[in-house]
């Protein structure tokens, strides 16, 4: 049997975009398999059983960029990591690693290469991961989401492809059925507010502070992210922890203008959607280098009265049907996406498969 063992987590960033390519390797060959290596308390343990993959968490050893109390114990955490992706790819057997960014992938693509496992690494985000600099030297494809002028792996060759996303090309309801599902009424603008997978404390605070003032302009779905939300009701605000992948189809729908943080993994679906959208890049993050590689509007979080200038932007944006179309329209053009076909192309072929 052959398995391809993905490996992502902590987030949804680094994992939606390895199911769209995990979905296209398997429309082609169907009797591949595939397993996962994610987070123990990750959001997509979850996400993947409704997949149907074999799940197998692997204890997290992150290292910061900056000093912190973290780097004292990141030795013991990483030994953990280790011993645990020995015995995963003793147990596992796979043919190929794949991995999107992210720090669970570390130890499994160094356990795998010493068993001389083909492995794979795909660089979302524009500033190269400490995580992806760790293990590109020695993988049989580097791919990147982005542009360089210089290769963003020092001697190391790579190759950009259209950004896989879940959203490209799927059949998308119709605004007024999407207005609905959230019970909202749809002669009246939406604005969908997200923080990511996880959600944004920052986000949601700013969002509660400009609330009743925004309402009196547009309803609003906000995902605050498990755990992160409170029990605040108002008419036309709907407060969801989690949205799973048909939700968030919906909530991307019903929206006319989106509020969401930049990670690769949102910037990808609302560039394949479409979508007109305000980006809120977590301050000093990777997050700040997507938004400068693109064309987007933007608030910085760390700017003076964050919520007033947000509450300003999302007025002004409501207010503009023709500037939120081209938008939309600037973003899908300079953000390529597809459904996982470029890369499921490269990696299967590195099973003999293509």
């Amino acid at each position: 049997m052959i398995t391809a063992l993905f490996v992502g987590g902590g987030t949804m960033g680094p994992v939606t975009p390895l199911i769209a390519v995990m979905r296209e390797m398997k429309r082609r060959q169907p009797t591949l398999w595939f397993a996962w290596a994610g987070t123990p308390e990750g959001p997509e343990r979850a996400v993947l059983f409704n997949e149907g993959v074999d799940f197998h968490p692997i204890p997290v050893a992150k290292l910061t960029r900056h000093p912190s109390l973290s780097w004292f114990t990141w030795p013991f955490r990483y030994l953990q990591a280790q011993q645990a992706s020995r015995e995963l790819i003793a147990k596992v057997k796979p043919s190929l690693i794949a991995s999107a960014g992210g720090f669970t992938g570390v130890p499994v693509i160094k356990a795998a290469l010493r068993n001389h496992v083909p492995c794979v690494v795909h660089q979302l985000d524009a500033e190269p991961g400490l995580s992806n600099r760790a293990v590109v030297s020695r993988c049989a494809s580097v791919t990147t989401s982005f542009r360089y002028d210089t290769e963003p792996f020092f001697g190391v060759k790579s190759t950009r492809v259209p950004t896989p996303c879940r959203f490209h090309g799927v059949p998308v309801p119709s605004r007024d059925v999407a207005v609905k599902v959230f019970g909202l009424d749809p002669k009246r603008p939406v604005v969908f507010f997200v923080g990511g997978g996880t959600g944004a404390k920052a986000m949601n605070e700013a969002l509660w502070s400009i609330l009743a003032r925004l309402l009196s302009v547009t309803q609003v779905i906000h995902m605050t992210g498990k755990e992160k939300g409170n029990d605040l009701k108002s008419e036309g605000y709907r407060q969801i922890e989690f949205l799973d992948e048909k939700a968030m189809l919906d909530a991307y729908a019903a929206a006319d203008l989106v509020i969401s943080r930049a990670g690769i993994g949102s910037i990808s679906e609302l560039a394949a959607l479409s979508k007109p959208a305000i980006f809120v890049p977590i301050p000093g993050s990777h997050q700040e280098k997507n938004v400068s590689k693109i064309v987007v509007e933007t608030v910085r979080q760390d700017s003076t009265d964050f919520p007033e200038h947000l509450l300003n932007a999302i007025v002004e944006g409501l207010h503009d049907d023709q500037c939120r179309h081209r938008c939309g329209k600037r973003l899908h053009e300079g953000f390529p996406t597809d459904d996982g076909s470029a890369l499921a192309e490269r990696w299967l072929k590195l099973l003999d498969m293509g």
